[in-house]
């Protein structure tokens, strides 16, 4: 079955850089899915309660309502979606984010179709087909995933205090290695592809998954950063790296 909540996927980039990313399943989802509708049924009555106010007749007051219902339906994902780089306020408290299938941020025309099919997802009655379909897609994709190349991943890369604390000392030996206003460091083009690649993505990956990165391109990264790898490790060295891509 592929619709657990511990799923993780590998992806290859187009750069020819292997990812894994921890899918999100059903349970988490759903979970997700509830806090979205709690708020677009506490948007859509404040709206009725607004157009009460009018005093409109039945006619248009329920015509009102059935615009306001659709568009807090539809426009509610759009939005969120879209403005917050793949999140709404539900997937946001599960950690969760959409994504292109290859890991890299969705695009809006992306964001548009996934939702744009979210109401073939709901049939026949609460999102029924779009449960089936996770549970039997290898990347626990629902047909707007499918239809759209998106993946829904949990986004597990906060920074914790502990995360700040162990990076201190690597963070001070990364600027004492190099000048404050220095050039950036030319990598071959191979490294090159997988700093770029790591650098769009790192946003998504938990720490043990960079660990795991770095450690791929240990030897590359002493030729290039001996002095921040002898004393902050490899990811000390790719996180710099990375940072110069930016």
């Amino acid at each position: 079955m592929q619709g657990s909540d511990q799923g993780y996927q590998r992806v290859v980039t187009p750069e020819a850089v292997a990812l894994e990313l921890d899918v999100a399943g059903v349970g988490s989802r759903a979970i997700a899915l509830l806090i979205d509708w709690l708020i677009q049924l506490a948007g859509f009555f404040a709206l009725v309660l607004l157009v009460s106010g009018f005093h409109l007749s039945d006619a248009w007051s329920a015509a009102l309502a059935v615009v306001a219902g659709l568009l807090i339906f539809f426009g509610y994902y759009f939005l969120f979606e879209g403005l917050w780089h793949g999140r709404t306020p539900g997937k946001r408290t599960q950690c969760l984010r959409v994504v292109r299938s290859d890991g890299s941020p969705a695009r809006g025309t992306q964001i548009f179709v996934r939702n744009l099919l979210r109401i073939v997802d709901f049939l026949p009655v609460y999102y029924a087909a779009g449960a089936i379909a996770i549970f039997v897609s290898a990347r626990n994709q629902r047909l707007g995933d499918m239809v759209a190349g998106t993946i829904v991943v949990r986004d597990r890369a906060a920074v914790r205090l502990a995360d700040l604390s162990a990076a201190k000392p690597a963070v001070a030996a990364a600027d004492a290695a190099r000048p404050s206003a220095g050039p950036r460091h030319r990598l071959e083009p191979a490294l090159r592809r997988f700093v770029v690649a790591y650098a769009q993505r790192r946003q998504f990956l938990p720490p043990p998954h960079r660990e795991a990165l770095a450690r791929q391109v240990e030897p590359a990264l002493r030729n290039v950063l001996p002095q921040v790898v002898a004393a902050g490790g490899p990811l000390a060295a790719l996180d710099q790296l990375a940072d110069e891509q930016l």
